[in-house]
C-alpha cells in the first residue's frame, strides 16, 4: 500500500496544530435512500429560519436545517466561497430514525455545482411545499432536480480515492490539499472529520453523531433568531470546551413584509402595447408601474469563542404591474390622431388602472 504510506506521509506534513485539531470530529455513514413516500406523509415539514456559518474563508459553508413537526430533520450544507475547478457545493446530512427509536446521522453530496439543483432535489425527497422556497438561501430555480450520491470523510464513496483516504486516520490534510487542486472534495469542518483527542485532559473526542445533534438542539430550541444565543449552552460540547460554533441566524421568517409603494403608471409605447382606437371616440392604452416592499429582521451571529453581535438586514421585494385603460373623448368630432395617443394618465380612467396590489 505505497499509496496509502505516501497520503499517510502528506497528511503527517499538512497536519493541523493542536488546537485546531480540537474542531475535528468523525465521519462514517452509508448514505439513505432518497425517496420515502411514507417519510413524506407525515408531519408538516418546513425550512428553518437559522443559518449556521461554519469554516474558514475560502471554504466557508452555510448550514440550513429542515425541520419535520419543528425537530430537525436534515441539514444541506451549501458553501458559500466560489468553488475552485470540480469542488463539491452542496452536501446533505439526513437524521435517520431506526426502530429502537435511536438515530444516525447520513450524508450525500452532490457532484452538480448548481446549488439550485441540489435544493430541488432535497425539497422533492422530502415533500416540501412551494411555500417554503423562499426560506433557502439559494432561489429555487425551475431546473431538474440533482442526484445526490454517498459521501464520506469529504469525498463521494465513487471517487477511485475514497478507498485510500478511508484508512487514513486523519484525511483532513489531504481532503483540502484535493480540494485546494480542484478536485470533486469538500471538508466541511467539523461535520467531516475524524475523533481525535482535545488538549483538554478531561474531554473526549466528538463523533460526528455529538456534533450534529447538539446543532439540532440548538435549532429546536426556540426561535431562529434565539438559536444563536442559546448556542452558547447548548453547543458547547464536552469534547469543545470553552467554544461555540460559529454560526449565524436571522428571524425574517417571523417578520412580516411592509406595505407594498407603488410608482406612478407610466405609458406603454413599446411595440405590441402602443394605444390604438377602438371606437370613433374611443382609445385603449397599456400602463404599467413599479411596485416593491421590504422587510427589516434582526441577524445574529455567534463566534467560536462564543461573543455574540446582532445587526440589522433589509430585503426588497419587487415587480411589475400592467394595466390596460379605456379613455373616452368628450369632445364632438375627435378623431383618429388624437386617440392614438392618449396623454391622459392612466388614474384619470377610474379603476380599470388601480386593480388590488398596491390599494389606490
Amino acid at each position: 500500500m505505497a499509496i496509502v504510506e505516501e497520503l499517510k506521509r502528506t497528511g503527517e506534513a499538512r497536519a493541523a496544530p493542536p488546537a485546531a485539531l480540537a474542531l475535528v470530529v468523525a465521519l462514517g455513514w452509508i448514505s439513505p435512500a432518497i425517496a420515502d413516500a411514507a417519510n413524506s406523509a407525515v408531519g408538516e415539514r418546513t425550512v428553518s429560519g437559522v443559518r449556521i456559518s461554519l469554516g474558514e474563508e475560502g471554504r466557508r459553508w452555510t448550514l440550513v436545517p429542515t425541520l419535520l413537526d419543528g425537530k430537525v430533520e436534515s441539514f444541506v450544507a451549501l458553501r458559500e466561497d466560489a468553488p475552485y475547478g470540480e469542488n463539491l457545493t452542496a452536501v446533505w446530512y439526513r437524521k435517520i430514525a431506526a426502530a429502537d427509536g435511536t438515530g444516525s446521522w447520513q450524508t450525500k453530496a452532490f457532484d452538480d455545482q448548481d446549488q439550485s439543483k441540489a435544493i430541488r432535489a432535497v425539497k422533492q425527497a422530502l415533500a416540501l411545499a412551494d411555500s417554503t422556497d423562499e426560506s433557502w438561501p439559494v432561489a429555487v430555480a425551475a431546473v431538474a432536480a440533482a442526484e445526490p450520491e454517498p459521501m464520506a470523510k469529504g469525498l463521494l464513496e465513487s471517487d477511485a480515492l475514497a478507498p485510500l483516504v478511508a484508512e487514513l486516520e486523519d484525511p483532513q490534510p489531504i481532503v483540502e490539499m484535493l480540494e485546494d487542486a480542484g478536485w470533486q472534495a469538500a471538508w466541511i469542518g467539523p461535520l467531516e472529520g475524524v475523533a481525535l483527542a482535545t488538549a483538554e485532559p478531561d474531554a473526549v473526542a466528538c463523533s460526528q453523531a455529538a456534533v450534529l445533534t447538539a446543532v439540532a438542539s440548538g435549532v429546536e430550541t426556540g426561535s431562529a433568531l434565539e438559536g444563536a444565543l442559546i448556542a452558547r449552552a447548548s453547543l458547547q460540547l464536552a469534547c469543545l470546551p470553552g467554544l461555540c460554533f460559529q454560526w449565524t441566524s436571522d428571524n425574517r421568517a417571523a417578520v412580516p413584509w411592509g406595505p407594498w409603494f407603488c410608482a406612478s403608471w407610466t405609458l406603454l409605447l413599446d411595440a405590441g402595447w402602443a394605444p390604438m382606437q377602438i371606437a370613433p371616440c374611443e382609445a385603449k392604452a397599456w400602463y404599467q408601474r413599479s411596485v416593491s416592499r421590504s422587510k427589516t429582521f434582526t441577524v445574529t451571529h455567534t463566534s467560536w469563542n462564543c461573543t455574540v453581535t446582532t445587526w440589522a438586514e433589509t430585503i426588497f421585494q419587487t415587480d411589475t404591474q400592467r394595466a390596460s385603460c379605456t379613455y373616452h373623448y368628450p369632445e364632438v368630432g375627435c378623431d383618429f390622431a388624437r386617440s392614438t395617443a392618449p396623454a391622459v394618465p392612466c388614474t384619470s380612467c377610474g379603476d380599470q388602472c388601480q386593480p388590488g396590489i398596491c390599494g389606490n
